[in-house]
């Protein structure tokens, strides 16, 4: 187990994953660890060259490589067009009566995840057609224009508690509901005019080009 001057000595401009990597602990614990010692500045992004991208990689073994979040190699591959890494799969239901009830045959289901991961209107991207337009001021008066809410959350979990930013699915021990986290059920409340603010989290009156709260 590291110790406190191990913490101290980090170089805490590096992103989460690669410090993470390095020190042989989980993200949650590099989160902890930020905040306990009052290294709160984002770390600055990492500059990679997409061009040497191997995209014949999925994106679970691409981000591994690159050392960053699967949304922004999923993201990255959308907007540069890369194929999908996923090979044309041959059907096994050719044959049977009724194919969408065959055993076993849920490669289709697979591949339907995948894509709805990779597409900009499904996947956990700004343009996701679930986003709407968010104008947050923080508890230290910085103010944050955005699109997608989940989304904010994911790429700036500096700016909460860790345990706020641990996200879980819906629908019991099963799970087969959609995503949330403390964080994104806080504010959430608050856009439906349910709470005035959640651990100081406000919205900004409403402009005309950001939607007031439901």
């Amino acid at each position: 187990m590291a110790s406190k001057s191990d913490w101290l000595a980090i170089d805490w401009s590096q992103p989460n994953d690669v410090i993470a990597a390095k020190m042989g602990v989980k993200l949650h614990t590099i989160y902890t660890y930020r905040a306990k010692l009052g290294k709160t500045v984002k770390p600055k992004p990492r500059k990679v060259d997409w061009s040497q991208a191997d995209w014949s990689k999925n994106n679970t073994e691409l981000a591994r490589d690159l050392g960053l979040a699967y949304d922004t190699v999923a993201k990255k591959r959308w907007e540069l067009g890369a194929p999908a890494a996923a090979s044309k799969a041959k059907r096994k239901d050719i044959g049977t009566k009724k194919p969408q009830c065959a055993p076993h045959s849920n490669a289709g289901q697979i591949m339907a995840t995948e894509a709805a991961k990779l597409s900009p209107l499904a996947g956990k991207f700004a343009s996701n057609v679930q986003a709407v337009d968010w104008w947050l001021i923080s508890p230290d008066g910085t103010e944050y224009k955005f699109k997608n809410l989940y989304e904010f959350v994911r790429q700036n979990p500096h700016l909460f508690a860790p345990a706020d930013t641990v996200f879980k699915r819906t629908g019991g021990k099963r799970g087969t509901g959609g995503e949330y986290c403390n964080a994104t059920a806080g504010l959430l409340n608050v856009k439906a005019g349910k709470a005035k603010a959640w651990k100081r989290w406000t919205l900004k009156p409403s402009t005309s080009n950001y939607n007031q709260p439901d």
